[in-house]
């Protein structure tokens, strides 16, 4: 006879009601761990779709760029001449690479028809005591610069109560357009002008178009629907003991 068990309602549940309760729990599981390792290869087709575009655009010829209200594509190289403003730059701080506590450079550029834009200058190693600013050294003379539009780069999470300090360089987390807009003064086109490697005033290079390769989410794809499958073995290879013994028993 079937085993009875107490619930806390004090209705009896037997062991029947119990194997559907846990092939509904089973169940959820199982579909909410597909869902995520589908959701992993959509963000591995998405990742490998941007890393196509961007080398694509790559491979195009810079463009040299006088006005940046044209729509200029992402990832687009441009040539464009003028000078840095060696006063002020913003230090986006508690950047790591390789282990070493530094800071992103991004300096406004006034571009010779007038316009001014924001240039990300790659990063430099920092004070990892924070008691003290890296020496940062600007070319003064007029340039010609090739970088690579980054419209995203721009913007990012600033933690709550963050405030930018008065005078310069301004130490902050990150640079919305219209902070650095409002702390110029000038009007700026929402986008970055990465430098490329061995530009005039260029540090080291630590970008890249994704923060993780489509790999990576092929990887945690397969640790997804691995999970699933090992629930729906052990739930089936539970069910199989449960009408085995029961089977030895009638015997």
């Amino acid at each position: 006879m079937a085993a009875v068990y107490t619930i806390a309602s004090g209705e009896p549940m037997t062991v029947a009601t119990r194997s559907w309760g846990l092939a509904l729990v089973v169940v959820v599981t199982v579909v909410a761990l597909m869902s995520l390792g589908f959701w992993q290869l959509q963000r591995a087709d998405e990742k490998r779709e941007l890393l196509l575009e961007q080398a694509r655009q790559r491979n195009l010829p810079p463009l040299d760029i006088m006005l940046f209200k044209q729509d200029v594509p992402e990832f687009r190289a441009v040539t464009v001449r003028g000078r840095f403003d060696a006063e002020r730059y913003w230090l986006l701080e508690n950047r790591i690479h390789q282990g070493r506590y530094g800071f992103e450079v991004v300096s406004p550029f006034v571009v010779s028809s007038g316009e001014t834009l924001l240039v990300h200058r790659g990063w430099l190693p920092g004070d990892g005591s924070r008691r003290s600013l890296p020496n940062v050294e600007t070319p003064a003379n007029e340039v010609v610069l090739t970088g690579t539009i980054d419209r995203g780069g721009a913007v990012g999470f600033e933690l709550a109560g963050a405030e930018e300090l008065s005078g310069w360089p301004k130490r902050v987390q990150w640079l919305p357009t219209e902070r650095a807009a409002l702390a110029l003064g000038v009007e700026l086109p929402d986008l970055l002008l990465r430098l490329h490697e061995g530009e005039p005033g260029m540090y080291e290079q630590t970008y890249s178009a994704v923060n993780m390769p489509p790999q990576k989410h092929l990887g945690y794809a397969v640790q997804w629907f691995g999970m699933a499958a090992i629930i729906v073995f052990l739930f089936l290879l539970r069910h199989w003991r449960q009408y085995a013994s029961r089977g030895n028993s009638s015997e």
